[in-house]
């Protein structure tokens, strides 16, 4: 809290800095442009090709030298304002001393006879999976990587995505008509066919794009009406001579903000269809890393406590961290939502057929012979369906 309180101070020191500053440059420059617009309306109303007056020569060159000393002063306190900017990024550095590499895993242990065919396996099914094949390929054959899915699904749509996001709806398009069936009541046929309308009305006039949205919109008028109103609405601000639209319009008329909605939008329903995880084990690594570990280093010096040392450990979290929304759960640790007690070797964690996971203990004891009622959903299973979950 100190730290904070002493970065705050500095912090406020230059917003106040700079709000002044800000405040005194805009009334220095407001004068001057006043008497510059005094001194060319007393100009205007001499004849043209006149001399100047001594009196109005005396004003211009006092008004010139104004100009001149007032643009050094405002370039002198520039630099004075960047010198206490400055301070506050040195006094972060100073506050807050950030050593990562006591809660970081040791880069040793990536390297090992175990874990380092593991590691070139995740880097080659990342590259796969975002497209790089050729990379990919390249990888393989210099690592010495063993078996690895050289095509998958992803990549498939990780190509449908970049197209959407570049402007080009068709084969996200061409994808999702394939699967109609399967997306009657997901939101993405609606948010592609509104991005084919408007690059229609873009490319080949507003009549193409209605015509268009005569035939694709009706079958999504109930689910979407809100949203097709407004899509409509949109094309009047896309034919010739049309002013700048409303605020509420920028979405839907920015065609890069509005693709890469769509295809944020494609790649999380199309997953959840394919049931792929949207993403490679790598990337989700690095993505729960990257959360953990300040969250980690801010509790380390906690968990010296001699009342909570134990419950540190190199290979375990001490406590739960919030990945966000789409962070998705990493465990390195196991305990048992039925009999509370953490899994071990001898009794670890069962994956039953619903998703729900307990302990082998607990399958045993819910287990009534050949049938096992999960416990938090009603599916009915045989005991010999779950499957055991490993940790690495």
């Amino acid at each position: 809290m100190d730290s904070c309180l002493g970065v705050e101070q500095d912090l406020d020191k230059a917003t106040s800095k700079f709000n002044a500053l800000n405040d005194h440059t805009n009334k220095v420059l407001e004068d001057i442009i006043t008497q510059v617009e005094d001194l060319r309306k007393e100009i205007s109303k001499q004849p043209p090709n006149s001399p100047l007056t001594q009196t109005q020569a005396m004003v211009l060159s006092d008004l010139a030298a104004n100009v001149k000393q007032t643009v050094f002063q405002m370039s002198t306190e520039h630099r004075e304002l960047h010198a206490t900017v400055s301070r506050v990024g040195k006094s972060i550095d100073r506050h807050f001393i950030v050593d990562y590499a006591s809660v970081a895993p040791k880069a040793e242990s990536f390297c090992s006879d175990t874990n380092r065919p593991i590691m070139e396996q995740a880097i080659a099914q990342h590259l796969y999976r975002e497209g790089l094949e050729e990379v990919g390929d390249v990888f393989v054959e210099e690592a010495g990587v063993g078996a690895v899915e050289r095509t998958c699904a992803f990549a498939a749509l990780q190509r449908c995505a970049a197209a959407l996001a570049a402007g080009d709806p068709a084969p996200a398009l061409h994808w999702a008509q394939r699967r109609s069936h399967q997306l009657l009541h997901s939101p993405l046929p609606f948010a592609l066919h509104t991005v084919h309308t408007l690059k229609l009305a873009r490319e080949q006039g507003v009549g193409a794009a209605i015509e268009y949205a005569r035939e694709q919109f009706p079958a999504h008028a109930a689910r979407h009406e809100k949203q097709l109103a407004a899509t409509v609405c949109a094309l009047a601000w896309l034919t010739p001579g049309a002013g700048p639209p409303p605020a509420h319009y920028h979405r839907l008329l920015d065609q890069r903000a509005l693709g890469a909605e769509a295809a944020e939008l494609f790649l999380r329903e199309a997953c959840a269809l394919l049931r792929l995880a949207p993403l490679s084990p790598l990337a989700g690594a690095v993505m729960a890393g990257a959360r953990v570990i300040p969250a980690l280093h801010d509790i380390r010096a906690k968990m010296t406590h001699q009342h909570v040392a134990a419950a540190w450990a190199d290979d375990e979290l001490p406590l739960e961290v919030e990945l966000g929304a789409e962070g998705g759960g990493y465990h390195s640790v196991f305990a048992c939502p039925i009999l509370r007690q953490q899994a071990s070797d001898a009794n670890p964690p069962m994956r039953l057929l619903c998703g729900h996971v307990i302990s082998r203990d607990a399958l045993h004891k819910l287990a009534m012979g050949v049938k096992l009622k999960c416990p938090y959903c009603p599916m009915e299973q045989s005991p010999s369906e779950a499957r055991q979950i490993y940790f690495s």
